[in-house]
């Protein structure tokens, strides 16, 4: 069981990381220009992040594996179509079709793990599961540019089919079914949610009107937020912001998300631009990032069972932290090894450490009616974290004259989110707040 939601979970992963070494050609192919280009990969952002509440809910209310299934033909149908896209339209409709696969597979993997594992044996799943984020942009990159070099972009997504074919046939056999719960489904709330995030992630990650999206955003998640409240069967129980380690855990998740996939998105320029690296050097160039963030993730269950989550997670931060200020310190030097392999050996041993215990920290003591509805908080923070870190990256440094420059300065913003996220995660203060959301 434990091997098909690692391997669901990388599919997702490496979906989001594979477009970067290979984005050139396909342009090229499809001739793109670069608005036009950056929907392939916001197509798959939008869905993801938009339908994520609705995809750790729906498992909650019509089973596990009936919408584990369903969520992986739905990511191998959009990922052949994507493949196989000779226009601009079909690939932004078949990019969407995957994010909608993963935005529901995504939560119903993590609440697999919940359902089947408890105790050490929890922890141990999740620190493996955990480790399948920053392993599968790695290997979505790697793969991607060794496509793109030698064979086709097309194969970066083609690849997905064999993959969900496999794991859909575990699934059936491997995966306990539950009976289909006849209740009155939160269906406004559902609505509210979908319309909220998905305005959220648009305003940051392509509307050209960002602030009225953002007004559409701010009024839809209050109104989800009310509906909530009343609700009988709510889509994402208010009762799991009440307790402050969940919430700071999904608030830390948020902000390293954003650090993390400005340093994928910007380093990879970086390579491209100052060092002449080819896709496949790209993807090569991430192996101390890869190794490390798997020896870390082999480390956490010991260390959680011995120190607690939230110690292993500050060690994880703080090592992200010196990380992200050795990148911008050396941003500028022509050296790969000193300049960006350094970092990275200390920034995948961080990530590996800290993914784990917030992915822990989100779920504990959650009831098991809510697993789903918690592992979509998880994924959707860390979703919505990589586009406002992105766009905050992007926007801050549109002016400056150099990709060296520009990775220095994104660097400097990585740095000051995790920072954030160690202050919010370990500045202790009471929330008086918090039992009002109690149900």
């Amino acid at each position: 069981m434990l091997v098909i939601v690692m391997l669901s979970y990388l599919v997702t992963a490496i979906d989001c990381s594979i477009l970067f070494t290979g984005e050139t050609k396909i342009a090229a192919d499809l001739k793109l220009g670069q608005s036009a280009l950056s929907w392939v990969q916001n197509a798959y952002v939008l869905a993801y992040g938009g339908f994520m509440l609705l995809g750790g809910r729906l498992g909650d209310s019509l089973g596990r594996k009936r919408i584990f299934c369903w969520a992986l033909v739905l990511f191998g149908i959009g990922s052949l179509l994507a493949g196989l896209s000779q226009s601009i339209v079909q690939m932004v409709a078949a990019r969407l079709l995957q994010g909608l696969g993963a935005a529901v597979l995504a939560p119903s993997a993590l609440a697999l793990l919940i359902d089947y594992f408890k105790g050490k044996e929890r922890v141990t799943a999740i620190a493996w599961y955990s480790s399948v984020s920053g392993l599968g942009m790695c290997i979505g990159l790697l793969l991607g540019g060794a496509f793109a070099d030698f064979l086709s972009w097309r194969y970066g997504f083609i690849v997905n089919v064999p993959l969900t074919l496999f794991m859909l046939v575990l699934s059936l056999r491997v995966l306990k079914g539950a009976p289909i719960v006849h209740s009155d489904f939160d269906g406004t709330g559902t609505l509210w949610s979908v319309v909220g995030l998905f305005s959220l992630v648009y305003s940051i990650n392509g509307a050209s009107c960002r602030v009225g999206w953002m007004l559409l955003a701010a009024v839809s998640l209050c109104l989800f937020v009310h509906k909530e409240r009343k609700a009988s069967l709510p889509i994402v129980p208010l009762r799991l912001f009440a307790v402050g380690f969940r919430y700071k855990a999904y608030l830390a998740r948020l902000l390293f998300a954003g650090a993390m996939m400005g340093f994928y998105f910007f380093v990879s320029e970086h390579l491209q631009t100052d060092f002449h690296y080819t896709s496949l050097q790209i993807g090569l160039a991430f192996f101390p990032l890869t190794l490390f963030t798997f020896l870390g993730a082999l480390l956490v269950p010991h260390w959680v069972e011995r120190w607690g989550n939230q110690r292993v997670l500050l060690a994880g931060l703080l090592l992200l932290l010196v990380a992200f200020a050795g990148s911008a310190s050396l941003a500028e030097l022509p050296n790969y090894w000193l300049a960006i392999a350094l970092p990275m050996v200390l920034m995948g041993f961080g990530q590996g450490l800290a993914t784990s215990p917030m992915t822990n920290l989100g779920i504990k003591d959650t009831r098991p009616e809510d697993a789903g509805a918690a592992s979509g908080l998880v994924n959707a923070a860390h979703q919505i974290g990589c586009s406002i870190g992105l766009s905050v990256m992007v926007t801050g440094s549109a002016a400056l004259p150099s990709i060296s420059l520009i990775y220095a300065f994104s660097m400097k913003v990585a740095f000051v989110l995790i920072a954030a996220a160690l202050s919010i995660t370990f500045i202790h203060r009471h929330n008086t707040s918090a039992t009002l959301l109690k149900k």
